[in-house]
């Protein structure tokens, strides 16, 4: 009996998100607001190296860009808006805590409680600029 109920305690205690999800999971094209919208409007791009970049899809952008890392249930990261007067300082950590996630959809709350969701898009969602054949 005490046996089971210490196994019972110590299950409450574990976080929702033990480990992070496969790094892959991330990487591309997502466009932010409610709705998935990968034709026109804002995005967040995650590489592989660990950058993001802000951009405007289809084909405007960078307008800010920064560092990420997914915690599991949070999605840490830093942030810098053009033309980056900042750049040579070291920027604050901050967070987006993740509420829910699926292959295709983020729901997350950033560190002052405002509601962020990301819709996965196809990675040819992001055009190369007019005049510009390919990026």
């Amino acid at each position: 009996m005490r046996k089971s109920i210490f196994i019972l305690a110590a299950a409450l205690t574990l976080p929702v998100y033990a480990a992070a999800p496969d790094p892959a999971y991330m990487f591309g094209v997502w466009s932010l607001g409610e709705s998935k919208n990968c034709e026109a409007g804002p995005a967040w791009v995650f590489l592989a190296d660990g950058y993001y970049a802000e951009v405007t899809l289809p084909d405007k952008g960078p307008f800010a860009t920064g560092l990420w890392k997914d915690e599991g249930g949070a999605i840490a990261y830093t942030h810098s808006h053009m033309p980056f007067p900042d750049m040579m300082k070291a920027n604050e950590m901050k967070r987006l805590s993740v509420e829910e996630r699926t292959p295709d959809k983020l729901m997350t709350r950033n560190y002052r409680g405002v509601a962020r969701v990301f819709h996965r898009c196809p990675t040819d969602a992001l055009k190369a600029p007019a005049g510009q054949t390919a990026h």
